[in-house]
């Protein structure tokens, strides 16, 4: 009767082992692409701590450009300098960027990779353009 007993606990034991692994259904809500946002802002922050964004919208294509105004702050007559821009980025989880993003020269093409989370690598060129 106790090598019954130890059976049926051993049976059940086993079939909610089996059975208790289920699948987890795909999640749909999350992002279909890595790089959600691209921001740019002055880092030397003394300058200012407004950040620029590309008018692009998610997801980007290779080249992803940051607009900014010709004269900064606006309404002076001062030439906005982009040669020492810091880059952040909004990134859904498990999404990475080779390099880590840091303080870019803008004028200049700056290429990097998104790795996301299933594997797949995107490559975007950054660049800075300035609005007449």
């Amino acid at each position: 009767m106790v090598t019954m007993n130890k059976y049926i606990v051993a049976v059940l034991l086993v079939t909610t082992l089996l059975f208790a692994c289920e699948k987890p259904e795909e999640n749909i809500s999350a992002p279909r692409f890595g790089l959600t946002n691209i921001y740019a802002q002055f880092a030397d922050e003394s300058i200012s701590t407004e950040q620029f964004t590309s008018t692009q919208i998610a997801p980007f294509g290779e080249v992803i450009r940051i607009q900014f105004p010709k004269y900064y702050p606006r309404n002076t007559l001062n030439p906005i300098d982009i040669t020492r821009m810091r880059l952040t980025a909004n990134l859904p989880v498990n999404v990475k960027i080779e390099p880590k993003l840091n303080v870019m020269d803008l004028t200049k093409p700056n290429t990097i990779e998104v790795i996301n989370s299933n594997g797949t690598i995107d490559k975007h060129v950054i660049i800075g353009e300035i609005l007449p």
